[in-house]
């Protein structure tokens, strides 16, 4: 989805070709309406299909592609790879943007190798930064653009809930905490369902919401049944259309163990919803605790809770950290601001006629 995000905002007059490697293809449709060349070469292991490994070479040969772009450690692997046989001046850019939390020992060791031979490493928050730093990455490598969103089609008064209050059974009287996560050990799911028991003891008019998918979806189904709070859960499951389920909530909480720069924070942000999220990654610098939303300590259960019913005892705090948020993602986190940093860093590095 990152990779869909950044090519929907690819600067128009810069040729983009996209080789799409993953085998979900769930995205193909979303991809095919960019105004790209498209080419689907799925790829399990980078290092074992060198067939497919050739095709991809043979179509940046013959496309005279000049600056290759990578996501994944996969990613990375091949375009190290095209880049020490090319024979015409190409240069590599990869983009971190998570926190490697799934990298094993081997991985870290074959990333640092890699990033070597890259010519600059584009983050998308100044924790991934750091990180990078830690692989021996030059400062002079490496650029932080970050995260943007149109905040034009996000904004709470353009949604009307009506339809899903009545599918998902919300009444008036209900308070409404959500979140927006795959269901992946990082999102912490358990914490959120156990302080959610807990505020329910307090706040019988409480509902969470959680938005997304993935596969510990159904452990976490069984675990608040475990708590008899079948009644109060709505599990969405995988939705594309995350801003109508943000205008249901009344807080958005995230979780999380670690993380990048959030572009669901930002969204519920835009949409001036309080919010409250781990102080991990890069979540502190979008987030100025207690002035645009609150940050609590991962994992501290007591602070988490305290933090909830400090916004749902204190309306006109929570109505302000809401204004806050809003006037926040508008100056320093908007589409115009992304698409403007991303066309000056790729005008730059086309032009630089600096070493491969």
């Amino acid at each position: 989805m990152r990779l869909l995000d950044f090519a929907k905002h690819f600067p128009s007059d810069i040729k983009m070709h996209i080789c799409v490697t993953s085998e979900n293809l769930s995205l193909l449709p979303d991809f095919m309406q960019l105004n790209a060349n498209i080419q689907v070469v799925p790829v399990s292991k980078g290092y074992l299909e060198l067939n497919k490994a050739w095709t991809i070479f043979k179509y940046a040969r013959a496309n005279r592609i000049s600056i290759i772009n990578s996501f994944g450690l996969k990613e990375l692997l091949l375009s190290v790879a095209l880049k020490a046989f090319s024979r015409w001046k190409l240069k590599t850019v990869h983009h971190s943007v998570d926190m490697l939390h799934h990298y094993g020992s081997l991985q870290k060791k074959l990333l640092r190798f890699l990033l070597k031979s890259n010519k600059a490493i584009l983050c998308n928050s100044e924790h991934s930064m750091k990180l990078m730093k830690s692989f021996s990455v030059s400062d002079d490598k490496i650029a932080v653009i970050k995260n943007g969103i149109d905040t034009n089609n996000l904004r709470r008064s353009l949604y009307t809930n009506q339809d899903l209050e009545m599918k998902h059974g919300l009444r008036n009287n209900e308070f409404v905490l959500g979140t927006i996560a795959n269901f992946r050990t990082v999102k912490n799911y358990p914490f959120l369902i156990n302080a959610f028991r807990i505020l329910l003891q307090k706040y019988a008019n409480l509902r969470l919401i959680c938005v997304g998918g993935g596969y510990l979806l159904d452990e976490i189904k069984e675990v608040s049944r475990s708590y008899g709070l079948e009644k109060k859960l709505i599990f969405t499951g995988y939705s594309k259309d995350v801003a109508k389920y943000l205008s249901l909530m009344n807080i958005f909480v995230l979780c999380s163990l670690q993380e990048g720069l959030p572009n669901v924070l930002l969204q519920a942000m835009s949409m001036e919803i309080p919010v409250i999220a781990s102080d991990v990654g890069g979540c502190p610098e979008i987030i100025d605790n207690m002035r645009n939303g609150i940050l609590y300590p991962s994992n501290n259960l007591d602070k988490f809770i305290e933090a909830v019913e400090m916004l749902i005892e204190d309306g006109k705090f929570a109505s302000i950290l809401a204004a806050n948020a809003r006037r926040t993602v508008e100056k320093n986190f908007s589409l115009d601001r992304m698409i403007q940093d991303y066309s000056k860093f790729y005008r730059e590095l086309a032009f630089n006629s600096g070493r491969r």
